[in-house]
């Protein structure tokens, strides 16, 4: 008899092919109305937007009980700080979907260091006053770009920092050298190479351990002048403390996709501090990686990464749930 992989998600022609060909045929692909209590223990695999909350409730503790063989949770988005891993069994690998979104990303954090290294806001906000004036300016050529997060999205980010003949400087957990930085530093070291930065872009998972990475006392040691981009998750940075660095400090900037608290389904966009008041600051909402390709990628490349599973291959994107106990605690007091 068949296993299963459970989804909610609907499949282009192309995508169904590719399951197809990766399963080998071996999966029935059911959504979760089709799941009984007589098929339910052949749910093997589950494949989910952990970003869309009418998807969640397949990962619900009571939800998760019922499948004794479930093996593997596939998410195609990469980041996955919004799960609840209490409730999963030691026995269930968890994915993030690494590198699907990655040149949207880099090309969209690339966008905010360039409208602040050129002070494009400042020359349109001068002319549409009447005024011809050059404001202050970045040449990026030669100027260190710190990547904190060089995983997928970070090695993309590099590539594109590298086309402007910057210093690329990488942190990672460990150190460990990555292919397109000039050289890579432990997260440990981060305090010290923030002292170098130029240009700072933030591109790691938020975890219990980057939970407000970046802090008072990390501004402290930034260059003035320094250009801030985080296309990662709000709560890596301490949010009082980057205002009081925006309010106090004209010359520093920091482009933000992320943020802290997202409005539901009829709120208003809001957050405790006003920082689209603020001349040196840029926001967006939170669509770094969408393009209009983005939906079919993503899907091929979470298909991509059950194939590595059905073949018994190394899993991409591969969650330390320790990593992630305790971070909605951390949260919810931060909120």
């Amino acid at each position: 008899m068949k296993k299963i992989i459970l989804t909610a998600r609907p499949f282009s022609p192309k995508a169904s092919a590719l399951l197809m060909q990766v399963t080998e045929g071996r999966y029935d692909v059911l959504s979760p109305a089709q799941v009984t209590g007589e098929n339910a223990s052949r749910v093997e695999i589950i494949l989910l937007d952990t970003a869309r909350p009418e998807e969640l409730p397949i990962l619900s503790k009571e939800n998760i009980q019922r499948f004794p063989s479930l093996k593997l949770i596939q998410s195609t988005r990469a980041g996955l700080d919004m799960l609840e891993f209490e409730d999963f069994p030691s026995r269930v690998v968890v994915c993030g979907n690494i590198g699907a979104y990655s040149e949207q990303i880099a090309e969209h954090a690339f966008g905010m260091i360039l409208y602040f290294a050129r002070n494009l806001g400042a020359s349109n906000l001068a002319l549409s006053m009447g005024l011809w004036q050059v404001p202050a300016s970045m040449f990026l050529r030669g100027k260190t770009l710190l990547i904190i997060g060089a995983g997928g999205i970070g090695e993309a980010v590099a590539r594109l920092g590298g086309c402007f003949g910057m210093r690329i400087i990488g942190v990672n957990s460990d150190g460990r050298s990555v292919p397109g930085f000039d050289s890579v530093v432990a997260v440990d070291r981060l305090a010290g190479a923030l002292t170098d930065a130029d240009v700072i872009a933030v591109a790691l998972p938020l975890t219990v351990k980057t939970f407000h990475l970046i802090d008072e006392s990390k501004f402290r040691t930034m260059k003035p002048t320094c250009i801030l981009v985080n296309v990662a998750r709000g709560h890596i940075i301490d949010e009082e403390a980057l205002y009081t660095q925006l309010e106090s400090n004209s010359n520093f900037k920091c482009g933000l996709d992320v943020w802290w608290h997202y409005p539901k389904k009829g709120e208003t966009f809001a957050q405790r501090f006003p920082f689209l008041e603020l001349p040196n600051f840029l926001g967006t909402p939170h669509d770094s990686g969408i393009v209009p390709e983005t939906e079919e990628i993503a899907l091929l490349s979470a298909i991509e990464n059950i194939g590595r599973f059905v073949r018994g291959e190394l899993l991409k994107g591969v969650m330390n749930r320790n990593d992630y106990l305790g971070l909605k605690a951390l949260i919810a007091q931060a909120n």
